[in-house]
C-alpha cells in the first residue's frame, strides 16, 4: 500500500513539473565537504561511521518519524550547513544550506555548490535550467528521484536537496 501511496505521489508529480533526464544514479551521487581530501565525500548507502570518517562529527542529531513509511530516521546536522538522514543506517536523504558543502557525479566536474549563480547550471542542465521558475530547478535523476534546486531573487543558489525514492 505505501509502494502505491508513493507511485501516485511520483506520477502527480512527474506531470505537474518539468525535469531534465540526466544520466546520473543515486548510487553516483556524492557530497564532499570544502576543503578536505577529494577522498572525504559520501554517497547514498553509506553508513553513520563513513559519515563521520568523511565529514566528522556532527553538531547535533534529532529522530523523526516518517508516517509513510512508518519508520523512524536519524538525522545528522553540521550546524546549519548540511543535514544526512539515515534510515536503517544507511543514508537516504541529503539538504545541503551552505557553500561548506556541495553535492556531484562520482568521477566528474559536475557539481552543485549553494551561493553560485543558477547560471552555472545552464551548461550541465540546460532543460531543467530553461524551465526553472519561482526559485526552483527539478534535475531529474531517475524514476521519480530529481535534486531540488533553490535559488534567491538574486539567482543565488540557496539549496540543494536531493532524496532516495
Amino acid at each position: 500500500m505505501k509502494n502505491i501511496v508513493l507511485l501516485s505521489l511520483a506520477l502527480m508529480l512527474s506531470s505537474t513539473l518539468s525535469y531534465a533526464q540526466i544520466d546520473i544514479e543515486p548510487s553516483e551521487i556524492i557530497v564532499r565537504k570544502t576543503g578536505l581530501a577529494m577522498t572525504n565525500n559520501i554517497t547514498y548507502g553509506n553508513t553513520v561511521q563513513e559519515m563521520i570518517t568523511a565529514f566528522g562529527q556532527p553538531t547535533s542529531t534529532n529522530t523523526q518519524y516518517w508516517e509513510m513509511l512508518e519508520k523512524t530516521v536519524n538525522v545528522y546536522h553540521y550546524g546549519t550547513d548540511a543535514s544526512f538522514t539515515f534510515e536503517d543506517g544507511k543514508l537516504r536523504v541529503i539538504k545541503l544550506f551552505s557553500s561548506l558543502f556541495y553535492i556531484g557525479k562520482v568521477g566528474h566536474l559536475l557539481y552543485i555548490k549553494i551561493g553560485e549563480n543558477i547560471s552555472t547550471l545552464e551548461q550541465k542542465f540546460g532543460t531543467a535550467y530553461a524551465e526553472r521558475a519561482d526559485g526552483k530547478i527539478y534535475i531529474f535523476i531517475g524514476i521519480a528521484e530529481f535534486l531540488f534546486v533553490e535559488y534567491d531573487s538574486n539567482n543565488i543558489i540557496k539549496k540543494v536537496t536531493h532524496n532516495v525514492g
